[in-house]
């Protein structure tokens, strides 16, 4: 008896003599560490993954249980070059993958498949926006950043804080999906104002043209806008905050904190714009808050969860001018008022080399409040002058939802993504306005209306690569 349990000690401490950990930690030109990035491991002469996992905040991932031997390595990573390597094991105790800045045709995207992939193998259109041209830009909403992409025209009515639509290869304004951090934000019918939605924390924006509905839905017909937060990858807590200001009494301040330590990440910001604008009643303010929180729970398994908030104000003056003239003057008392909140918790699971499971749940709120209590220009219902009678028009719509997304990797030239949606819709909408009753007299009416709608959706789709040639399909 003691004989052989000498014997299974040693053959236990033989298997682990030969066993190899390998940890991995990608950083970005700069050696700043990259989260998020997909790490691939395959034996050298084989297509078959040993590994697949997600950075941490500080770029870093774990894989154990290996042989000595030869291996491949792909690092994707959204916004930089795919980089690809051969690992020759033991290695040691860290091994670094130095990322490169990508050209136009080789960046990493997500939104074309929801997963990472080389822009040139989505079979996609699509444009990105990364963190440094963000920076350069300095947008005070979304409708700045956006109007510059190709295929995409903004229209804003009126001045600051109007109504932005955007409008993709000549499709509707109610044809685009817009997702901010794994959330959808549209309206009901796919309306959506890019120009009270700030950037402020975020990393990058990837501009997806064309018909989309396989992973998207009937929102995606023209185009997918998909923003992504910063995530804390600074080993010491790094504290950014600036302002600037212009003419019309414009003031302009933001801030962020943000960092990692061992297997946590965070990122807190914010961000607060004023503007007096160039008449009467055509000031603009917006408040804005964000978080990111990160956590590597196990070696496989991590969670995010983010948050983001906005309260905008714009007076909408009204003011109707032919050649030059006044036709109407600016109405005093106007206000368009939102105030959005969104919050998602994302766990990642990695249950084996070649799938990766990602749920998902959501809450997005948004109140918007259109109203005009002074009749300064006029109203005098009797004889059917409407020109500046009061209103108030209220509207809240909450979401809330949750989202799987299955990958499947049998093989490096092969990948499988499938998934299912759900979502709750539940819409309020409070209306006030002038009108008369039966004997033609002034009085206040009003009309409520509720809505709910419950989506159900699943998705497959199947991304094949061979050299040269990829193709992309699924219903």
């Amino acid at each position: 008896m003691r004989v052989f349990r000498t014997v299974v000690s040693f053959l236990l401490l033989s298997a682990s003599a030969f066993a190899a950990d390998l940890k991995v930690r990608v950083v970005d030109p700069h050696s700043n560490p990259v989260a998020d990035a997909q790490v691939s491991l395959f034996p050298f002469t084989e297509s078959t993954p040993k590994a697949v996992l997600t950075t941490s905040g500080e770029g870093l991932v774990s894989v154990t249980g290996l042989s000595d031997e030869r291996y491949r390595m792909q690092v994707l990573a959204p916004g930089f070059a795919p980089k690809n390597l051969d690992v020759a094991l033991p290695q040691p105790s860290i091994f670094t993958v130095n990322l490169a800045v990508a050209g136009a045709s080789e960046i990493v995207v997500v939104t074309a498949t929801r997963t990472p992939v080389p822009e040139q193998e989505s079979g996609a259109s699509v444009s990105t926006l990364e963190s440094g041209e963000l920076q350069l830009m300095q947008p005070v909403a979304t409708s700045d950043a956006v109007r510059f992409l190709p295929g995409a025209i903004v229209n804003t009515v009126g001045q600051r804080g109007g109504q932005s639509s955007l409008f993709v290869r000549g499709g509707d304004s109610r044809y685009n999906k817009v997702i901010i951090d794994g959330v959808p934000v549209n309206d009901p019918g796919g309306i959506f104002d890019f120009g009270t939605v700030p950037l402020a924390g975020a990393d990058r924006l990837e501009f997806l043209r064309g018909a989309q509905s396989t992973l998207y839905g009937s929102d995606a017909m023209t185009s997918v806008v998909q923003v992504f937060t910063q995530t804390g990858s600074t080993e010491s807590p790094e504290l950014r905050f600036g302002a600037d200001g212009g003419n019309f009494y414009t003031a302009h301040g933001y801030a962020s904190f943000a960092g990692a330590r061992d297997r946590f990440d965070y990122n807190f910001f914010g961000d607060q714009f004023n503007t007096e604008g160039s008449g009467i009643n055509d000031d603009y303010s917006n408040s804005f808050q964000g978080a990111n929180f990160g956590a590597r729970l196990t070696d496989r398994a991590s969670l995010r969860i983010r948050a983001r908030h906005s309260n905008s104000r714009s007076g909408v003056q009204g003011e109707w001018k032919f050649n030059g003239q006044p036709l109407l003057p600016p109405d005093a008392d106007a206000r368009a008022r939102q105030n959005n909140l969104l919050a998602s918790a994302e766990l990642t699971v990695a249950t084996s080399a070649h799938w990766q499971h990602r749920a998902t749940a959501f809450e997005y709120n948004h109140r918007t409040l259109n109203e005009d209590t002074v009749p300064d220009r006029g109203c005098d219902v009797t004889v059917f002058d409407f020109t500046d009678c009061f209103f108030r028009d209220l509207a809240h719509i909450n979401r809330a939802g949750l989202n799987y997304q299955g990958d499947y990797i049998p093989r490096d030239w092969a990948q499988t993504t499938l998934g299912y949606e759900f979502e709750d819709e539940n819409g309020f909408f409070n209306t006030a306005f002038t009108s008369t009753d039966i004997n033609n007299n002034p009085i206040i009416a009003g009309q409520f209306t509720h809505g709910l709608r419950l989506n159900h959706a699943l998705f497959v789709q199947q991304r094949i690569t061979q050299g040269r040639f990829s193709a992309v399909g699924g219903v």
